[in-house]
């Protein structure tokens, strides 16, 4: 193996800048993860989401987009903004209650893309969101496996943590929820995953969730 080495940079597709249709394809909760702003660490429980693109790579697989969030509804949450944007209305009294983001899996949505580069790589970052268009061509509905849910209080999507990368799994493990739920279940067998049924589908004049 040769020592002289060169800068180099991993070249990825991205998809095109603009808006896309896509539909929602894992709702990860991350757990509480270790934040450092302007030197002071605190945790923050996190959740990601994650879209399939109607556009589709040069080989043929579809593009997918991701975003992580403070798992928060709060009135000033980027959250709740984004999801009230996807929604088309805000939250009802009853809804910010309790809400359940696993309706998130399956619905579909008009993701705006921008292009950004940061530390020499290029980015595809999701800059808003809204209803799919009346008469926009949604995109293919979730296949059987393709849908993909972890919540840290219910162990029976534990199981999908071995799908995630190797970034995602670590992180993940490393949070206290995790290892909260692992303490407990062992030594008893844990069940086997889940999967979660997609969203219903829905007009586009409909709320999405």
């Amino acid at each position: 193996m040769s020592l002289t080495l060169s800068e180099s940079a991993t070249t990825f597709e991205l998809p095109p800048a603009g808006p896309q249709a896509a539909i929602c394809t894992r709702v990860l909760d991350l757990g509480s993860q270790l934040l450092e702003y302007q030197g002071e660490k605190r945790q923050s429980r996190k959740v990601l989401l994650t879209w399939r693109l109607a556009e589709a790579r040069i080989g043929g697989e579809p593009h997918s987009v991701s975003r992580r969030f403070t798992a928060s509804l709060h009135e000033k949450s980027a959250l709740r903004a984004f999801l009230k944007s996807w929604r088309g209305r805000d939250f009802t009294p009853a809804e910010l209650a309790a809400f359940d983001l696993r309706k998130l899996l399956g619905a579909v949505c008009l993701l705006n893309l921008a292009h950004t580069r940061r530390n020499g790589r290029d980015y595809a970052d999701i800059v808003s969101v809204s209803p799919l268009p009346k008469g926009m061509a949604a995109p293919a509905p979730l296949g059987d496996f393709e849908a993909v849910l972890i919540d840290l209080s219910d162990p029976s999507t534990f199981g999908a943590v071995a799908s995630l990368s190797d970034r995602l799994r670590a992180q993940i493990e490393a949070s206290p929820e995790w290892k909260a739920a692992q303490a407990a279940a062992a030594p008893a067998a844990r069940p086997a995953p889940s999967r979660p049924a997609p969203a219903a589908e829905f007009a586009s004049d409909d709320i999405p969730f």
